[in-house]
């Protein structure tokens, strides 16, 4: 493309150069050429065109009247020399300028380079699968789809939906702990020494489940001993539940990158009655590899409106001496 420009020009600079030589060299004759080819003389040298003057009456408005000499050809058919000689002009000029384009475009057309014909192929789906560009697309897709679930993940660490449903299982809304129906508190034998005094830690107690923390820091929970234990919480309303959370911190914020203490398999009563044996609202099974909080649906056939409501843990992930609960909420709405 940048040859096709460059010849171009160089056709255009000599087209210009030819053009304003001719204007130059006729510019020169003019005083001679132009009276002769317009008929002014004869081909004796001897003039032709005579000239009758015709006066102009100036009005006394001042108005510009349109005054014009006309040239008066003689009697002799000098008028017929006159068109033959213009038509011999414009011939000429029409000569010169086909020679200049003609010499123009010959040397265009010679001065291109060569190449070979190419043969227009369309590509067919195979071929664009088996293209590399291609093959860079479904990555560059891939990659996209795993920028999407991390940032997906990161939005639901920080946000996660359980902090869109209301808890009525919250402390600060009227929720208490059942402590006859709920298990005992796994007594630490680790020990801190104050002046020379050995002093066990103080225990958490289960309150910290129904404070509805969302920002979990490890240590900060409530253990029972054990692998197995419950819960027992009393509502502040008649709820209908339909989705319960049970919360523990995730892998990448413990210390030793596992948490064997967290709760796996649990179950969820609900009770109107502390006597009655109480309704199984359903069982689940808490991802040690997911979110932090872990939202459950309970079956539609199980829903209901209570006032008493029970976390049953069966099993955790690993630890012999006890498991811990950071946080539960119950998710519903009032009974009417």
């Amino acid at each position: 493309m940048s040859q096709l420009c460059c010849l171009f020009k160089m056709f255009c600079v000599r087209v210009t150069t030819t053009f304003v030589f001719l204007f130059f060299f006729t510019d020169m004759l003019r005083r001679s050429l132009r009276l002769l080819l317009n008929g002014y003389y004869s081909f004796d040298g001897v003039p032709t065109v005579s000239y009758k003057e015709t006066r102009v009456r100036r009005c006394r408005s001042r108005r510009l009247l349109n005054a014009r000499t006309t040239a008066v050809p003689a009697e002799d058919g000098s008028s017929n020399i006159n068109q033959k000689n213009y038509t011999l002009k414009t011939f000429c000029w029409i000569i010169i300028i086909f020679f200049s384009l003609f010499y123009g475009c010959a040397y265009l057309f010679s001065a291109l380079p060569s190449q070979p014909s190419e043969t227009l192929v369309t590509p067919n789906a195979t071929d664009m699968v088996l293209t590399p560009g291609c093959k860079d697309l479904e990555k560059l897709i891939a990659n996209q789809h795993e920028v999407l679930l991390r940032i997906k993940k990161e939005v639901d660490y920080l946000l996660p939906p359980a902090d869109l449903l209301p808890n009525f299982a919250l402390q600060s809304q009227g929720a208490r702990i059942l402590h006859q129906m709920t298990s005992d508190t796994y007594q630490s034998r680790e020990t801190c020494s104050l002046y020379g005094l050995a002093i066990r830690r103080p225990a958490v107690g289960p309150t910290i489940v129904i404070q509805g923390k969302s920002h979990l820091l490890p240590g900060q929970c409530w253990a029972f001993a054990g692998s197995q234990g419950r819960l027992s919480i009393a509502l502040p309303y008649k709820v209908s539940i339909s989705h319960v959370t049970l919360a523990h911190i995730p892998k990448m914020l413990s210390p030793t990158g596992t948490i064997p203490s967290a709760p796996k398999e649990f179950s969820v009563f609900g009770r109107n009655d502390l006597l009655d044996e109480g309704s199984l609202l359903g069982t689940f099974l808490y991802n040690e590899d997911g979110d932090r909080l872990q939202t459950f649906k309970l079956p539609d056939h199980k829903m209901g409106a209570f006032t008493y409501i029970t976390l049953q843990v069966k099993s955790n992930w690993g630890h012999s001496e006890y498991t811990c609960l950071y946080g539960f909420r119950v998710h519903g709405k009032l009974e009417e």
